[in-house]
């Protein structure tokens, strides 16, 4: 007998429909279940199969689960759907309320605490997520999901410590789950603690080879770590996982760009912006992209109409960037090497950053309209940068940061996140009165050195470091100045000042500059002479030297190495035949390559008289040094640090100054020491010939090294003149400040009595 239409269904007549729904037949449960409702629109839990049949076939299901909630007021499930329903939809405050109503029905309801906790962190509302995270473990002490979850929301909270315990109990809790792993190796890669990330990252991939984000990951903590080469398989293993990852493909592009390959990195940034049209990340990676060895003089103009077309690009386009925003980089490192002024795009670079990221131009309330300045005894320094560690420019400051007067000075060091921790970094540390290590977001960055309150932020090197380079948007001193460190405009308006010397700067070197040039009347260092006793005497066969023939060093990073100088080595290597040049292997095999590559068309004389050396520690590369009989300074970006190093055992430095102060540092040193025979080319068609009439002169080599000996102890190391000419600059920009100007142009120290 048929049943009488009007008769309400049975538990029994739901078995079939529930079967559909175990056995995923999600269209014919819906079709079965709408007939049903046609006839009983008003059973509850027929709705709750409709919604759920529309929900696994993707579907919107909310109106389903509203219609179940009014049916069921005192149902805590039928609002925990529909808080699952908000949820999807997007609707995050609508979503909050439905899980509150099911727990204000059930306050033991441990999945609504969870899912409520998981809406919570999405709102950013942090503090809430964690409680409503703890509330549900008290009760559910096994819930794996809700500790992994309470520990992203810790970690989210910058309680990495915390988190990092929530989810080693997570993994405890379950221990072949990906997921915490993962995020513990998040969490280990914020601290720094990448050899521990890296741990936990192998072991997200030991347990899902698929897991295209862990592999990612791992390989930026290996690149980190200098583990390059696997860091690149990590990346192309995270692509072959999920051809459509964008971000693999961007790091990867990264790893190619940093190799030299510069071709197929932009094949890689192309892609990752093929697949996310929407993020400017990737358009600019794409669009900025600049060669480290460039195959010529020709390349090197190509990929400069590449950089600017592609700012035009940018600024024209409607994207914003998505967070984290501290993923960029500033993409302008290598201008400075190619012999041009830069002003024009680091200045088109700043206005495009600006315009897109209005975060960066932060201002310090201590500096904001209306507020008055620190009237201090001693003028507060902050000294920032990611490399005041044992590196060039840990060295070239260290004098600086010790010598200051402290009578007059308070001198905070600022380490940038990345910062290596290492015995000279934690020396500079004792030198100074303070310092400060600065987290990984900017927003935080920010607030921490406004609230030094210094009346001045010193940047060695802008343009070394993303993490400077953005910082450097904000006002967060009265007096903001950089430095020869990385010898280029910053193009920032923020950047007050730039202090070079008057001997290594051109007449018209401040239309170069969007800072105002500060020209001393010494080099800007204070420079340590390193004790000749410490320097290991190593033979020239165990340091892989040539055992015969004049030995010509320039050893130098080869990315310093312009095409224009290519016809210099040639000339060298042609008048001194029995003679090699000495250069130090680059970062990368690739870049020996390339470099390689390019003489092979024009100058293939250098490929047999050039011996490249593998990178060395510190001290074995100087005992390299005590062999070489000339030094060659490289055309248009010459020697720093390599020059105090070469007067260390004055071996002579044969340059010739070029149009920029980055490449007149040698001359200028000269001229401070006093040398008036000095190997100074003052045309460019001198340079070989005078390297060559050293080469062949062993007792001019001679005498010339005695001289620059004894006048480097003189004249250039530990040059307290340089250090009381700091000094007067940094109070007279700050009484400037003070009156809301700066000094005026062409400002000079005066000369010391």
């Amino acid at each position: 007998m048929k049943r009488n239409r009007n008769t309400t269904p049975t538990a029994a007549d739901f078995d079939p429909l529930i079967a559909l729904y175990n056995a995923c037949r999600y269209a014919e449960l819906e079709n079965q279940v709408r007939e049903l409702l046609a006839k009983h629109p008003s059973i509850p839990f027929a709705w709750q199969l409709l919604g759920g049949a529309l929900q696994m076939q993707g579907k919107d299901a909310l109106v389903v689960f509203q219609k179940v909630a009014a049916l069921s007021p005192n149902d805590a499930g039928a609002y925990f759907n529909l808080g699952v329903a908000y949820k999807s939809a997007g609707k995050l405050e609508q979503s909050v309320e439905s899980y509150r109503s099911a727990l204000a029905i059930n306050p033991n309801y441990v999945e609504a605490l969870s899912n409520l906790g998981n809406v919570l962190q999405d709102m950013s509302q942090l503090d809430e997520a964690i409680q409503c995270y703890r509330k549900a473990l008290v009760i559910r002490p096994n819930a794996v999901d809700t500790q992994n979850n309470l520990g992203t929301a810790l970690k989210d909270l910058g309680r990495l410590e915390d988190a990092i315990i929530c989810y080693n109990l997570a993994i405890q809790l379950k221990p072949d789950y990906a997921d915490p792993y993962y995020n513990l190796g998040n969490a280990y890669r914020d601290s720094r603690q990448l050899e521990q990330a890296a741990q936990a990252y192998r072991q997200v991939v030991k347990l899902n080879s698929n897991f295209a984000g862990a592999h990612c990951n791992l390989g930026s903590v290996l690149k980190e770590l200098g583990q390059e080469n696997e860091a690149f398989e990590c990346y192309q293993r995270a692509i072959a996982a999920d051809t459509l990852f964008a971000e693999a493909h961007s790091n990867l592009g990264l790893m190619l760009q940093e190799f030299g390959r510069v071709k197929e990195a932009l094949l890689s940034f192309q892609k990752a912006f093929e697949i996310r049209v929407d993020s400017l990340q990737f358009a600019v990676q794409a669009s900025l992209l600049l060669p480290i060895i460039p195959a010529s003089v020709d390349e090197i103009n190509y990929w400069r109409k590449h950089f600017q077309s592609g700012l035009e690009f940018l600024t024209g386009c409607d994207r914003s960037f998505e967070s984290p925003f501290e993923q960029l980089n500033g993409n302008s490192f290598y201008l400075a090497y190619h012999n041009s002024g830069n002003r024009s795009l680091m200045e088109a670079l700043q206005h495009f950053y600006r315009d897109r990221v209005p975060d960066l131009s932060f201002v310090a309330s201590h500096l904001m309209p209306g507020s008055s300045l620190n009237k201090r005894k001693k003028i507060k320094v902050g000294f920032i940068s990611e490399f005041l560690t044992d590196h060039t420019i840990g060295k070239h400051y260290k004098g600086f940061i010790a010598h200051l007067d402290r009578s007059r000075f308070e001198v905070v060091i600022i380490h940038a996140p990345k910062a290596k921790q290492d015995a000279f970094r934690k020396n500079l540390d004792e030198l100074a009165n303070s310092t400060v290590t600065l987290p990984v977001k900017l927003k935080n960055q920010q607030e921490i050195v406004a609230a030094e309150q210094l009346d001045v932020l010193f940047y060695p090197d802008i343009g070394m470091s993303s993490a400077t380079y953005f910082l450097a948007y904000a006002r967060l001193a009265p007096v903001q100045v950089t430095s020869w460190g990385h010898p280029d405009t910053t193009g920032l308006d923020t950047m007050d000042y730039y202090l070079s010397s008057s001997m290594n700067e051109p007449e018209n070197a401040q239309e170069f500059h969007t800072e105002q040039l500060v020209r001393l009347n010494r080099l800007p260092c204070f420079y340590y002479k390193t004790p000749v006793e410490t320097i290991p005497q190593l033979s020239k066969t165990e340091l892989g030297l040539p055992a015969s023939g004049t030995l010509y060093g320039c050893p130098q990073n080869i990315f310093k190495i312009h095409p224009d100088f290519d016809a210099v080595l040639a000339e060298i290597a042609l008048g001194d035949t029995s003679g090699y040049i000495v250069i130090p292997e680059g970062k990368y095999a690739d870049w020996v390559k390339i470099l390689k590559e390019r003489w092979a068309k024009i100058y293939p004389v250098l490929l047999a008289r050039v011996v490249f050396i593998p990178r060395m520690s510190w001290n074995r590369f100087m005992a390299m040094m005590s062999h070489m009989d000339v030094l060659l300074d490289p055309l248009h970006f010459g020697s720093g640090n390599t020059f105090y190093d070469a007067m260390v055992q004055g071996t002579p430095v044969v340059t010739w100054p070029g149009t920029f102060g980055r490449g007149r540092n040698v001359a200028a040193a000269y001229q401070q020491m006093g040398i008036a025979d000095a190997p100074v080319a003052t045309q460019l068609e001198d340079y070989a010939p005078i390297a060559l009439a050293l080469g062949r002169d062993s007792v001019r080599r001679e005498s010339l090294r005695k001289i620059l000996l004894a006048s480097a102890k003189q004249n250039l190391f530990e040059d307290m003149q340089s250090v009381r000419e700091l000094e007067t600059f940094l109070e007279e920009a700050v009484i400037a400040a003070a009156k809301g100007e700066r000094l005026v142009e062409g400002w000079r120290a005066s000369s010391p009595k």
